[in-house]
């Protein structure tokens, strides 16, 4: 079959990634925002790391260091911009999800660092 992507190979997904989803807290502090804390909805799932890209940002008096990174992971619903990822101690809050080649095999999960 010439010119037919395959995709993904299953050895990709050496590296182990926690996927982490906020929790709901009824609890503020005393200026009154919430306190968020998060919980684990997948431990040591496979994936695929890439970085992307890295750099600084001005923004009036305030640098913001920015870096991105790109998770692939077998398909699984569930998935939202709400969630985070932590790999190997550094956490990233997902910007955007896709499908690779548009089908239900895998999902490339697009992140920013949080600092």
């Amino acid at each position: 079959m010439i010119g037919r992507d395959r995709g993904i190979r299953v050895g990709a997904l050496r590296y182990r990634i926690n996927v982490q989803q906020p929790s709901k807290t009824d609890g503020s502090t005393t200026q009154g925002q919430r306190i968020v804390s998060w919980t684990n909805r997948l431990t040591d799932e496979p994936a695929d790391y890439e970085y992307a890209s890295g750099g600084q940002t001005a923004r009036g008096r305030q640098v913001e260091e920015t870096v991105r990174a790109v998770f692939t992971v077998r398909y699984r619903s569930g998935y939202t911009t709400e969630e985070q990822i932590v790999f190997n101690g550094e956490t990233f809050g997902i910007v955007h999800i896709e499908p690779v080649m548009g089908r239900d095999r895998y999902l490339r999960i697009h992140c920013r660092a949080v600092v």
